[in-house]
């Protein structure tokens, strides 16, 4: 009897672990785009007035709530992160490879020359001390897919436990 309740105590105490880790997560709930603020559309379109917004999304972070508009624009693909006034907090847009940072560039052909490079996005951070721009790179190797990141200088960054 005291194994049983030994054990209901341990999966409650794991439950509610796991509870708080995935808060600590951001949370995308995909919406319409009529439940987007206001401030949030008239700040897209003018800045990217020839993107067609094809998603929206609502994320919390950090227990800061967030509203992301996934768009194309020719051949970019963008998804900016603002803030319900409109600000922005995060832009990501798909680039070449070649537009990648030098180090980076080296890096692939040097660690992976026989990868594939499916999507290269460039992530521009929007804070008070200024802009924090990174890298992220979706490979392919045979049936393997993997990403790795890089700094705005192009060099890795470790891998997130």
């Amino acid at each position: 009897m005291k194994s049983t309740h030994a054990l209901a105590r341990l999966a409650l105490l794991i439950t509610a672990v796991l509870m708080v880790s995935l808060s600590a997560f951001a949370q995308e709930i995909k919406i319409k785009q009529k439940d987007v603020p206001a401030a949030v559309i008239a700040a897209f379109k003018s800045a990217y007035p020839q993107a067609t917004m094809t998603g929206f999304a609502k994320e919390k972070e950090n227990g800061k709530t967030y509203f992301e508009i996934e768009s194309k624009d020719g051949s970019v693909g963008r998804d900016v992160l603002y803030n319900p006034d409109g600000s922005v907090a995060e832009v990501e847009e798909t680039i070449a490879a070649t537009d990648l940072p030098a180090a980076a560039q080296e890096l692939l052909h040097s660690k992976y020359p026989k990868a594939f490079v499916s999507k290269d996005t460039e992530t521009t951070e929007k804070k008070a001390a200024g802009d924090k721009v990174g890298y992220e790179v979706i490979l392919r190797e045979g049936k393997k897919r993997f990403s790795l990141e890089f700094d705005g200088d192009g060099k890795l960054k470790p891998k997130a436990k």
